[in-house]
């Protein structure tokens, strides 16, 4: 992956005189390079376009701290790695779950125990839903049973890709630890 390098008067431009023209130079010359780099991990185009976008709107957010970082190319790539394994891990997670479930609803004839465990477990998922906030569970159920990308679910509820991949980790967080003590 090479990314185009940021010169010291540039990374100064950015960081301290918040030059936008200067920064949405270098995005759009390294955006798709980062999107191919967090592809290689997680194989999906649009969780790729999120990661590579989000994390250089962070770089934006750092402001001033961005002078302290040595090699800016060193850091996103570090930064969109580190995303796409969170990422993956969180994915990983849900499909224990989901897995669960799956060998459940499986079986060609359940005994009524299973069946039982299968329906309350589904249940159980379901309440877990109902219970995150509002705007959380609005966030959840476009990005993960409706299939929209973070920036599709951002534009339907008018807020930042940041905010939706915020949203989806509070959810999965709740949902997971929900799962994990009703076992």
């Amino acid at each position: 992956m090479f990314l185009k390098l940021l010169t010291e008067e540039q990374k100064r431009g950015i960081a301290i005189d918040r030059d936008e023209p200067i920064f949405k130079a270098f995005f759009v010359a390294n955006l798709r390079s980062l999107e191919d780099y967090a592809f290689n991990f997680v194989k999906d185009e649009h969780v790729a376009e999120d990661i590579a976008s989000e994390i250089m709107w962070k770089m934006w957010h750092l402001g001033s701290d961005l002078m302290s970082i040595a090699s800016i190319e060193s850091y996103l790539t570090r930064a969109v790695k580190n995303k796409c394994l969170n990422y993956l891990r969180v994915q990983q997670a849900l499909l224990v779950g989901h897995d669960e479930l799956a060998n459940y609803a499986s079986s060609d004839y359940p005994s009524p125990e299973d069946a039982l465990i299968s329906t309350e477990k589904i249940r159980h998922i379901k309440q877990a839903i109902e219970a995150l906030p509002p705007k959380t569970q609005q966030a959840f159920i476009l990005v993960k049973d409706e299939n929209h990308s973070y920036k599709e679910a951002a534009n339907i509820m008018g807020i930042s890709t940041k905010t939706i991949d915020r949203h989806i980790q509070i959810a999965l967080q709740k949902l997971w630890d929900s799962i994990k003590f009703k076992k």
